[in-house]
């Protein structure tokens, strides 16, 4: 009783903070699109046998390219249920544009970084998910958005590749690199933009830039918003986004700002975040209140708990913003990953528009500017 207690009180604490809205507003924030993670099952018990630690890692075992399945029962959940407006439940695809080239990255002895566009990589192994991706973005059940170029650090990965460290080159040797408990937990190999040090600006700036341009090839307009990989990422990184007409930055209630390394260990500066349009900046920040991530077990307890946190949110006249990994949704691996997320999903979604027949479905983008009108 206590513990629930005060679980209602630290919720009630975040939602007071940050820009109210007049809507009853839902969007979906899903992060990891695009990009590669456990190649195959096979793979995955191979690794798993070498390097046990993986198999606490859900991502490991269920994450992968999403295939034309996994889209098309994705995007039949969300067409069935329709807001007050009319319109289907829609996703926030944050999207990260580039997959490691693993055979010129090998060529080139480790020393340098190369990338293939995302949509390359979903061609070659995915080849019939690429005109899902195209009716579903139509269909108005997606919107895609800016997860980075990368979703490795480069830098750090090279280093460690080119050293010989074991797991990583075994990770490497499979064509992944898409877990850190491979690592020693010293530092963050998925954290692309954990850059502190103003002599690595050139590295993410080019970066960002080449991830933007593969954005708009592909998806024919400029992203509004950005969610830093392991939401880790310089303040210059988010003021030079800005510059390129990315204004609004996704994320949970605190960001993470690298600070350095003291003593071995590196630091980052935590700030709180607060929800809304900032004139001063003319920046704009979503804060995710609520989650929805079953693959990590405990079933149903996730449709309960969305619930509660989104009741709080329209209590004080917040957006319901949910953080939904693309893992949840994968069954390429575990068949049964899919099928059974997608049912409390669907779950979800329906006690949503029974508690609340009034509300709206939103993208990122969509709330960001309904922020800015207000």
């Amino acid at each position: 009783m206590l513990q629930k207690l005060k679980k209602q009180l630290s919720l009630t604490a975040q939602a007071f903070l940050g820009q109210r809205i007049q809507p009853k507003v839902v969007v979906f924030e899903s992060d990891d699109w695009g990009g590669i993670r456990m190649p195959s099952a096979e793979i995955y018990r191979s690794l798993s046998q070498k390097m046990p630690m993986i198999k606490a890692d859900r991502f490991s075992k269920f994450d992968h390219l999403a295939s034309a399945d996994d889209l098309s029962a994705l995007f039949e959940v969300l067409q069935k249920h329709k807001d007050s407006r009319g319109k289907p439940a829609i996703f926030t695809f944050n999207v990260t544009t580039a997959n490691p080239d693993f055979n010129e990255i090998l060529h080139h002895n480790f020393e340098r970084y190369f990338v293939e566009p995302f949509h390359q990589t979903i061609l070659r192994e995915q080849p019939g998910a690429l005109s899902l991706w195209n009716d579903g973005f139509f269909a108005g059940l997606y919107r895609p958005q800016f997860h980075g170029r990368d979703h490795i650090h480069q830098q750090r990965w090279l280093f460690h590749l080119a050293n010989g460290n074991s797991a990583v080159r075994e990770a490497f040797n499979h064509r992944t690199y898409g877990f850190d408990n491979t690592f020693d937990g010293t530092e963050y190999l998925l954290a692309a933009y954990d850059y502190p040090a103003a002599e690595d600006t050139s590295i993410w700036k080019a970066s960002i830039d080449h991830g933007l341009q593969i954005f708009e090839d592909f998806f024919e307009f400029v992203p509004k918003s950005f969610i830093p990989p392991c939401y880790i990422a310089p303040k210059q990184l988010v003021s030079y986004l800005q510059t390129k007409g990315v204004d609004t930055l996704q994320g949970k209630l605190y960001s993470f700002e690298p600070a350095g390394i003291t003593s071995g260990k590196r630091n980052y500066h935590k700030k709180i975040r607060k929800a809304g349009f900032d004139a001063k900046t003319g920046q704009t920040n979503i804060v995710r209140n609520c989650f929805f991530e079953p693959s990590r077990g405990k079933a149903d307890w996730w449709v309960a708990d969305c619930l509660a946190r989104i009741e709080v949110a329209f209590k004080w006249g917040k957006p319901a913003v949910i953080d939904t990994h693309r893992v949840n949704y994968i069954g390429s691996l575990v068949e049964g990953n899919r099928k059974e997320n997608l049912m409390l999903l669907d779950q979800l979604l329906a006690k949503i528009k029974s508690k609340w027949p009034d509300v709206q479905f939103m993208s990122s983008d969509e709330l960001a500017q309904l922020y800015k009108g207000n």
